[in-house]
């Protein structure tokens, strides 16, 4: 009987069991909730953020950027499954924060909506186009290349160039959406150094220097003048050969642009720039000057007044457009170091007024006007004796007029220094 009992209570047991359990199965489970929306921006390609979003399937994807207090457009997409993105979302760009911020927005299919903010930071813009520069010669041009380290375009930037030590020519350069490289032409006339500079809206400066120059350095070097520029010429010569210099002295003695009975100086000047072609003239004249001089507009005028430093001007810079060789060119020319004598003071101080008039026609890069004068005779006082060097030195003639051997090395090293600032 116990058997009996014991083994109805274990089937009611069971049949209860089983028919929970049916009642559980048929009783439908609550939706599962919808998978949260995720989004990661990241750099993973030179020049562009790519975006990766995880959520629900069929969900449509609006892309915002925070730009100050603005939310711009960026991108809109579909989830075609559980992730889904952009590889190219935007590009980097230098006129925006380097942390940049995207609002994601998921609408679902059920009309129901999700956001996430993702940030990144993309590189810094200081280095981002590379300035490059092909070695120059001399009559020719030197390429000048834009590389954008980006890799994306859509930029503008200023290139300026020009002679080293001058104003520079400027000009806009743009590359297009896509365009990494763009490159320049810049001319480099003459022997010398020249400077090619970068400008960018975003902040990043460079600059290259590049020199224009023959193989081996080599260039020509014409000395002339009247008796002045003696001794002087031979220094030229010595301290130039070593970095390819060659120089021709051209010395005429009792000579002067108002003499034209002794040298008609502007036709010889013509002849010996043609004919020699030198890369740079180093001219000193005037010693023998003060005759009168065909005044502008006719007939002549007497030294010294301003109608005949206008006249002596013109001559000058008559010359130095004949010694520029059209741009190919420099020309050094020398002001007179203060004489003695109050008769040659008179004279070399106008001589001096109309070079300083005559070089201001021409670009500082052209014509160089060298003022020995702060060297020789600071103040305009006469000085046979000076310091230089840290030492105390003899530098005139007896004549009061003419440097002698250690004034001749003192304005070689002036003249010198000038055409190494220049790139000779």
């Amino acid at each position: 009987m116990r058997r009996t009992t014991k083994l109805i209570v274990t089937l009611l047991l069971a049949a209860g069991l089983a028919q929970t359990a049916a009642a559980a199965a048929a009783t439908p489970l609550p939706p599962a909730a919808p998978a949260d929306l995720s989004a990661a921006a990241r750099v993973k390609e030179r020049g562009w953020i790519n975006l990766t979003v995880t959520g629900v399937p069929g969900s449509t994807i609006a892309v915002t950027e925070a730009v100050g207090e603005v939310d711009v457009p960026v991108a809109g997409l579909t989830l075609r499954g559980p992730t889904g993105g952009r590889q190219r979302l935007t590009a980097w760009r230098c006129d925006r924060r380097r942390s940049r911020a995207f609002d994601v927005t998921a609408t679902l299919p059920d009309g129901t909506t999700q956001r996430d903010r993702t940030t990144v930071t993309t590189p810094a813009c200081n280095r981002r186009i590379e300035l490059r520069a092909t070695a120059a010669r001399p009559g020719g041009t030197v390429t000048v290349s834009l590389l954008d380290r980006f890799a994306v375009g859509d930029l503008e930037a200023t290139v300026c160039s020009g002679p080293a030590g001058r104003t520079p020519a400027c000009r806009p350069v743009r590359l297009g959406a896509g365009q990494t490289r763009r490159a320049l032409s810049v001319p480099t006339p003459r022997i010398g150094r020249y400077r090619i500079e970068l400008r960018t809206p975003f902040g990043q400066r460079a600059a290259r220097t590049v020199t224009a120059r023959r193989p081996g350095g080599a260039f020509r070097l014409l000395a002339t003048g009247d008796s002045q520029i003696q001794i002087v010429d031979g220094f030229l010569a010595r301290r130039l050969r070593a970095s390819g210099g060659r120089v021709t002295s051209d010395a005429h003695i009792s000579t002067g642009l108002s003499k034209p009975f002794e040298l008609n100086w502007p036709a010889h000047a013509r002849g010996s720039a043609g004919a020699l072609k030198p890369d740079a003239t180093v001219m000193i004249i005037g010693a023998n000057d003060g005759y009168s001089m065909p005044r502008r507009g006719g007939g002549s005028v007497a030294c010294c007044g301003q109608a005949w430093q206008d006249s002596y001007a013109d001559r000058v810079a008559g010359m130095m457009r004949t010694y520029l060789r059209g741009g190919r060119a420099r020309v050094y020319w020398l002001l007179l170091p203060d004489a003695r004598a109050a008769a040659f003071q008179r004279v070399f101080r106008v001589v001096n007024r109309a070079i300083e008039d005559a070089g201001r026609r021409f670009d500082a890069d052209d014509v160089t006007v060298v003022d020995l004068r702060r060297t020789f005779t600071p103040g305009g006082r006469f000085r046979q004796v000076i310091s230089y060097g840290g030492r105390t030195v003899s530098v005139r003639q007896p004549d009061g007029v003419h440097l002698n051997v250690a004034g001749a090395s003192i304005a070689a090293d002036i003249v010198v220094a000038a055409l190494r600032r220049d790139g000779y």
